[in-house]
């Protein structure tokens, strides 16, 4: 089939999608948005330390992964402990933490001649070369989230929430890049925070498809990078969705508060 190779970026975004939005509703309620964007560029760069190592060689995902939780759950150890202390800094601290990691990485791949595009790779995903072994990884993540969610929601209530974000955060970044998954975090859960659980998921899985779909299209069409169209056909998407959303329910109040004739 000619269109056959579209189904493992599909199904990737919409695992990663389902995940996001699970650690997207614990992350507003703690309000610590940047967590997301320093653990994805905490997991990139330890993508960048193990290719720098071996060359510009092809590395195997497992090493990558390995890489990356040897920076990302150090990193959230560290962030768990300055919960209970500096509760009232904690997102300044947390915003440190992605400039110092992104600084990092740009003098890691400063002398390099491939630098440029390893950091492009990073930041912007290779969702649109996704292949079916890049599937299951992403599948992972998000089955183990909803199992969490229903049978241990605790955990993700409670501070051992940074632990789990750092070992699902580098196999979603590896696949979305930073910017994408930064996107998929936020935006849906944002422009349905005032919904209860059921329309919450409804509306949030309707923000990202349509965004993604949006942003898909746009990115085979005009020949642009996947990653930075998909954010922003989700920001227009969460937009929409936001106003739609908020005249639905000024109708509803109006209607509600009118006498009965």
């Amino acid at each position: 089939m000619a269109y056959s190779w579209i189904v493992a970026p599909a199904l990737v975004g919409l695992f990663a999608l389902f995940a996001n939005i699970i650690l997207g509703r614990q992350v507003l309620k703690r309000g610590v948005i940047f967590i997301d964007l320093a653990m994805a560029q905490i997991a990139a760069l330890g993508v960048l330390i193990i290719q720098l190592s071996v060359g510009h060689a092809d590395v195997p995902f497992s090493s990558k992964l390995l890489a990356s939780w040897v920076l990302t759950v150090p990193a959230a150890i560290l962030l768990s402990y300055l919960e209970r202390k500096v509760d009232q800094h904690l997102e300044a601290l947390i915003g440190l933490l992605y400039v110092l990691a992104a600084c990092l990485a740009v003098l890691l791949v400063s002398h390099n001649p491939h630098g440029k595009e390893m950091i492009s790779s990073l930041l912007n995903g290779r969702l649109l070369w996704s292949s079916p072994s890049d599937v299951l990884p992403v599948f992972g993540v998000a089955a183990a989230l909803f199992a969490i969610q229903v049978w241990r929601g605790s955990w993700l209530a409670g501070r051992g929430f940074y632990i789990l974000f750092a070992i699902a955060i580098p196999p979603l970044v590896m696949s979305l890049g930073v910017y994408l998954e930064f996107a998929c975090l936020i935006i849906p859960a944002l422009s349905v925070a005032a919904l209860n659980n059921r329309t919450m998921w409804l509306g949030a899985i309707v923000v990202g498809m349509v965004g993604g779909v949006g942003g898909f299209y746009t990115s085979l069409i005009w020949d642009f990078p996947v990653g930075p169209c998909v954010v922003l056909s989700m920001a227009v998407s969460g937009l929409l969705y936001s106003v739609i959303l908020s005249g639905v329910s000024k109708k509803v109040a109006s209607v509600a508060s009118t006498p009965n004739s």
